[in-house]
Order: C-alpha cells, then structure tokens, then sequence
C-alpha cells in the first residue's frame, strides 16, 4: 500500500501517541473548565446568589437537565472553536504547498495524529460532561442550606455529601444520609459503596436512564437509593422503589431527617 512498510507504519503510529497529546495539551487548556461552563449555565438561568430557594426546590428535576445540558453545550461551542482552530494550524503545518491536493495529502498523513487527538478530545469531553453534571447538583444543593459534610473520607470511600455532618456520621453513622452524584453509573456505584462504609441510605443522583433490574436490585440489596430527573423516573422506572425523583428526594428523605436532626438537637433549627 504506498509502498510503506509495517514497521514504518507501527513507527508513524508510535510517534502519533507522542504528538497527538502534546497537540492537545497545547490547546485545551484554553478551554474554560467545567465549573466555569457550569457556573456560567447557572448564573444564566438563576442569575446571581442568593437565589430564590423555593423555585430551585420545587423545579429541581428540571434545573438538573437543563443546566447540565446548556453547561455541555458551552463546552462544546468552546472545543469546536479552540480545538478546530488546533487541528486547522497542524495540518496546515504539515503540508507542503497550498493546493485542495497538498491540503489532502496533509490530511491522510496526519491520520494517526489526528485519530489520536480526537482520542483525547472524546476522553476530555466524557469526563467534562460528568464534572459538569455534578456541579450542577452540587451547586444547586448547596444553594438550598441543607447541613452537609463535603467530600468526606468514609473507610476508602469519598462520596460528595455526608449529612448533616462527619461529626454526627462518626457519632451515629445510621442516623446519617450519604449523597453522591454520577452522571452514568454503570458498575461504578461500588466505588461509593464500600464494604465498611455504613449509613441509613446512600443516595446516588444520576441521569441515566439505563440501568438494569437486576443492577437495580443489587443497589437496592445494598440500601442504595438512585434519585433521577422526574422524567427519567416516570419513563424508565416507574415500577422500581429503590429509583426516586429529586423532589421524592426533598420531600420525603432528606426533609424529614431535618426534622429528626433539629428536633434531637443535631443541627439548630
């Protein structure tokens, strides 16, 4: 095929994992973090703190989808412009004159950089969109008040939130909520669910819409609560108890622990 051996072809392809990180290294940088996509979505949507408290509790399930939406899509519109503009100033580096055949012949010769780039970019978009998704909840959890512990250490696990506090999960670990967010859960909910960790509940927040009966009934073997987006519940787990919606969620687990907390003196009222 062109003349071109296997070995040289196995070397051009070594030097691709080479080049192609270093290209994208060079350029993603310049694209805004997730938490500034994220924070940006929600300034747009809420305007500025303090916000209005009872329309997030009330519209939480929405909110969720729509700002993690609206945060992916600046995400998007930035890594078209900065990464089109990478891509663009490669080729046009590697090409030997200016005709539509010169910019060709750059193009298939770059195949293995490229392949690798966009490589990279799929990872960075994956792990962008998960970041995002969790800012969201994150943000918009915070902004209701309720008493928390972030990023605690439980026995090898850091979930996002312990409530009402580490002291009172050390204290009385079956009187404590464990919440966490993942974006896809797959088999990763383990991770938060370690064998020493203990607790009443683990609440893992997520948009997907994929997870088996079986895993379900795993997780829920385990005291594992998924909450979800009120649409995602009705549409794709209507029948399945341990999957809530995120104003199940408010209203009737985490509200009433509230109760119990301040009416034992755990937190002020």
């Amino acid at each position: 095929m062109n003349g071109i051996s296997s070995s040289d072809v196995l070397a051009e392809f070594d030097q691709a994992k080479k080049t192609a990180p270093k290209l994208f290294r060079q350029y993603g940088g310049r694209i805004p973090s997730g938490v500034e996509l994220t924070r940006r979505a929600i300034d747009e949507a809420l305007g500025q703190p303090p916000y209005n408290t009872e329309y997030i509790k009330d519209n939480f399930s929405s909110l969720v989808s729509d700002l993690q939406l609206a945060a992916y899509g600046y995400y998007l519109q930035a890594e078209r412009e900065v990464c089109g503009e990478a891509l663009a100033a490669y080729v046009k580096g590697q090409s030997n004159g200016d005709t539509a055949a010169d910019a060709l012949q750059s193009l298939q010769s770059s195949f293995f950089v490229l392949d690798r780039f966009f490589l990279s970019l799929t990872q960075s978009r994956r792990q962008r969109a998960g970041a995002s998704f969790e800012e969201v909840v994150q943000t918009l959890f915070r902004a209701l008040g309720y008493p928390y512990t972030p990023q605690p250490e439980l026995s090898g696990s850091r979930p996002d939130f312990v409530l009402p506090s580490l002291g009172h999960y050390d204290a009385f670990a079956a009187d404590c909520m464990i919440f966490t967010c993942k974006r896809t859960l797959r088999e990763r909910w383990r991770q938060v669910v370690t064998e020493g960790l203990t607790g009443q509940a683990f609440y893992l927040a997520t948009i997907d819409d994929g997870i088996s009966r079986p895993e379900l009934a795993k997780m829920k073997d385990r005291s594992v609560i998924v909450v979800v987006p009120k649409l995602i519940k009705e549409n794709f787990y209507g029948g399945q108890l341990n999957v809530i919606s995120f104003e199940n969620f408010f209203d009737h687990h985490l509200d009433p622990a509230v109760a119990r907390w301040t009416a034992n003196g755990v937190i002020s009222g």
